[in-house]
């Protein structure tokens, strides 16, 4: 039954192309959301990747409020998140409310505050604050990004990134750890 769509729909599309009519986006959120729900997840993917499938802005807010977060669209949505342009990507993840859009959202802040970092010597000891845990790489590691944004504030002239901090990334990292040792 899908396929007959997905043919029809792919027919649609080329004929429209070889006649030199511009392909709307509209066909391609068709056909990624047909493609989401007709296709296995390797092809999915695959025709993704060879820009088969063209991941919109569309689609991807549609799949990520009408999936539901078992295993399998997990998967799914982790797979298509990661091959969205990176500013789409931050977007996305914000509407996804899981501990993996926690996770990319964290790395993502990393990547942009490590991008010019120069390693300087550290001058004081880790803060052993009542409330932080005994770990040292991780303390370490926040006590850097700290350092990083107190002294780099233009970071946060971007959209989007007003919650988003060392505290968030701890506690991102904390709950990503405890998730895979299953504690």
């Amino acid at each position: 039954m899908c396929s007959g769509r997905e043919n029809s729909m792919t027919a649609l599309n080329s004929s429209s192309c070889s006649l030199g009519i511009i392909s709307l986006s509209c066909f391609h959120t068709l056909h990624t959301i047909l493609g989401v729900h007709c296709l296995p997840l390797h092809n999915l993917l695959h025709y993704i990747d060879n820009g088969v499938l063209l991941l919109t802005e569309t689609a991807v807010t549609r799949l990520m409020k009408d999936l539901d977060n078992s295993e399998k669209n997990e998967k799914l949505k982790f797979s298509i998140i990661v091959r969205l342009p990176p500013l789409i990507g931050q977007k996305i993840c914000r509407l996804w409310d899981h501990p993996m859009s926690s996770n990319i959202i964290s790395r993502n802040h990393v990547k942009r505050l490590l991008v010019n970092y120069k390693k300087q010597p550290q001058s004081s000891m880790i803060d052993k604050s009542p409330g932080s845990v005994e770990f040292l790489p991780l303390n370490y590691f926040i006590e850097i990004l700290t350092d990083i944004e107190s002294s780099n504030q233009a970071l946060y002239a971007f959209e989007g990134h007003d919650n988003v901090d060392a505290k968030f990334v701890e506690e991102a990292a904390l709950k990503h750890t405890t998730m895979l040792l299953g504690l």
